[in-house]
């Protein structure tokens, strides 16, 4: 039955509603990408970018396909308008379709996805902290503590600020003995992806507006270097997107495991964990690991067990 229910077109808004909320695919809606850093940037790329996430959670779903692809993978899904955006040949058509990744492409995984990029970007430039946080909450399930409310903004109107790196602007929060602990467990997780702009392409600079004194309007857009090294909590230094997937892949595999159970699993109670899901939890996240991390067996585990089955 869950098989039969999982092929029938009705499981289409199960795929999107359960990507809306795994993923916040919401967020492409909250970011307006400004027109002075990218004029070629049309808003109805966001929605191509949303399909791009969807089709590859159905992708995974219907092919067998181990949730380990999430992390990284050599295809993803594209229509016309989304390959030209990346710069992928030889797509055409409205429809979402399966389409191989070459290394050039630097593509592969859910944090590759624009859907990703362009939700947890400020519109102007990334957004390295709100980055690191979608990994940690959405791939992890270890979100970080709330900031405190008496965090200082960063004072991008100070003359020269533009110029430095995203990574040498937080080390202003670093400074702060109140900030730097949860920066040091945070930054990591999205520095690597400053090698990607606020509409999700890859670059090898940023973009900024400036100003020539503090106070003035900002209108003058400057290049500004980048810097996508960082060192994890645990002592591994990591440099761009391919070593953060590698990283993930090598280490931190069963906590994606288990966040994938998580996610899931409170999907289909509707609602979130208590102590007593414990046990519950940890066998299901055992068995999904010994199917080879197959969305289908995961699925059907949850719904033929005893957390289900009574809730």
């Amino acid at each position: 039955q869950v098989k039969r229910m999982l092929e029938a077109p009705q499981a289409k808004r199960f795929v999107e509603q359960f990507t809306d909320q795994w993923l916040d695919l919401q967020a492409l809606d909250r970011v307006a990408v400004n027109p002075q850093f990218y004029p070629d940037f049309k808003d109805r790329t966001k929605d191509a970018m949303r399909l791009e996430s969807q089709s590859f959670f159905t992708e995974i779903l219907h092919n067998n396909l181990s949730a380990l692809n999430f992390i990284d993978s050599d295809f993803t899904m594209l229509n016309e308008r989304l390959a030209k955006h990346y710069g992928i040949v030889g797509v055409t058509g409205n429809a979402m379709q399966r389409v191989p990744l070459l290394p050039e492409h630097r593509r592969g995984g859910l944090i590759t996805h624009g859907s990703m990029l362009v939700g947890n970007s400020t519109g102007e430039d990334s957004h390295p902290i709100d980055r690191a946080v979608w990994i940690l909450e959405r791939l992890l399930d270890d979100p970080p503590s709330p900031p405190p409310t008496n965090v200082p903004t960063l004072d991008s109107e100070t003359p020269g600020f533009a110029q430095l790196t995203l990574k040498e602007q937080l080390g202003v929060h670093r400074k702060d003995p109140a900030c730097a602990n949860c920066h040091r467990k945070i930054d990591p997780w999205g520095i690597p992806l400053e090698q990607y702009d606020a509409t999700g392409l890859y670059r090898t600079e940023a973009v900024r507006l400036t100003a020539k004194k503090k106070g003035q309007t900002r209108n003058k857009v400057e290049k500004a270097p980048l810097d996508s090294f960082d060192t994890m909590p645990d002592g591994q230094t990591i440099n761009g997107v391919e070593e953060l997937k590698a990283y993930l892949l090598n280490e931190k595999k069963d906590e994606f495991a288990r966040a994938m159970v998580s996610k899931m699993t409170t999907y289909a109670l509707g609602r979130s964990f208590e102590f007593t899901d414990e046990e519950a939890v940890k066998k299901l996240t055992k068995d999904f690991k010994k199917r080879d991390y197959r969305l289908d067996h995961l699925i059907n585990s949850i719904v033929t067990s005893k957390l289900f089955l009574t809730r």
